[in-house]
């Protein structure tokens, strides 16, 4: 997550002002290396490639002795848990994709209850997350939101974030998507006088 520097963060919230200005919907952006550390995944993968050369141990036609046979599994489980936990984009492989999106939708949901998004007085607060590890944009939009913004628009609106990571710079290519939310939103939730910003743009969660 390089890419996210502080250079980034300042035109962030720029776009943010931007949307707000222009609409009155409450938008928050949260970005995380990822949903979850699937330790239980790599503990399988693990346990799979220690039980295949155990299996391969004993019917090799080799005369091994019974201290190898024993310490062999164990430092090779541990070695493989270690490598796949280490390499995020070994540890992917291994991951389904339905894992994947109910991860990142588990704690998309999690930010948005806990962060107070839905406690906007118009209910028209707005979570775009993003799950780096997991090459995932998931959108969470309150009441409000969902009843002036058209279904197909706000998945629209998803599917063209989602698309952000088959760029070199992801960083970027979000704050190009994001800056096109500012037409839908200021279509379908025009702003008022006096609006008030209920919601932080720099929003911190700890989960």
């Amino acid at each position: 997550m390089k890419e996210f520097t502080e250079e980034f963060k300042t035109k962030l919230y720029q776009t943010i002002q931007e949307i707000e200005n222009n609409s009155l919907v409450e938008v928050v952006t949260i970005i995380r290396q990822q949903s979850q550390k699937y330790t239980d995944v790599a503990l399988k993968v693990a346990a799979v490639f220690t039980v295949i050369l155990f299996s391969v141990l004993i019917f090799i036609p080799f005369d091994i002795s019974t201290s190898v046979l024993h310490l062999l599994p164990i430092l090779s489980f541990m070695a493989v848990f270690y490598v796949v936990m280490s390499i995020p984009m070994l540890l992917r492989l291994f991951i389904s994709q339905k894992r994947i999106d109910k991860s990142v939708e588990i704690m998309g949901r999690a930010i948005f209850q806990k962060g107070g998004i839905r406690f906007t007085e118009q209910r028209i607060g707005i979570l775009i997350f993003i799950s780096y590890f997991e090459k995932k944009v998931f959108i969470v939009a309150d009441r409000g939101v969902h009843l002036a913004v058209p279904k197909e628009d706000l998945d629209n609106l998803e599917n063209r974030f989602n698309n952000i990571f088959e760029n070199k710079s992801v960083a970027d290519e979000f704050l190009k998507e994001l800056s096109s939310c500012k037409d839908v939103f200021s279509q379908y939730i025009p702003p008022v006088e006096n609006d008030i910003n209920e919601l932080p743009d720099n929003l911190v969660v700890d989960l």
